[in-house]
């Protein structure tokens, strides 16, 4: 055999194939998709976005009541974080036995009508009281239980 080439015999040109396909224009289904995914991406963002900023207020006040060791700090800490969920004109104007009956009506097992006499005395009484510890506990199931509220319960 030769190393030579091997020419036709027809004068032929040489091969010209097609361009390959392009990805643009997109068709309507994958312009669809696309759009859709997109939709689902600002949706479950805006979601978790607003989500975050409802607990915000919840999370702070469990975090400073993990640092609270009076009852007339708990009580207060639980009065702000109320107020950030509950209309102000409603919250304002409750005191003591009102108030209590409040925080009750927000969770499923009341704690502070029952202890009013213990609220009153660590409130109010500059000695330190036995059951501080349990008040605080008290302050912080309640926000956990009642914030952010998922109906009103008035």
């Amino acid at each position: 055999m030769s190393n030579e080439t091997q020419t036709s015999p027809l004068p032929l040109q040489p091969m010209h194939l097609p361009e390959p396909p392009s990805w643009l224009p997109l068709s309507w289904g994958w312009l669809a998709l696309i759009a859709t995914s997109l939709m689902l991406i600002l949706v479950t963002w805006l979601v978790i976005r607003r989500n975050k900023k409802r607990q915000a207020p919840k999370i702070t006040a469990l975090r400073l009541l993990n640092t609270c060791t009076r009852p007339s700090e708990a009580i207060e800490l639980l009065r702000q974080a109320a107020f950030c969920y509950y209309p102000r004109a409603d919250i304002a104007q409750l005191t003591g036995n009102d108030w209590y009956e409040f925080l009750d009506s927000q969770i499923d097992t009341p704690r502070f009508v029952a202890n009013q006499h213990l609220w009153q005395q660590a409130l109010y009484s500059k000695e330190p009281i036995e059951n501080s510890d349990e008040l605080v506990r008290h302050c912080m199931d309640w926000v956990e239980k009642a914030l952010p509220p998922k109906t009103r319960r008035n």
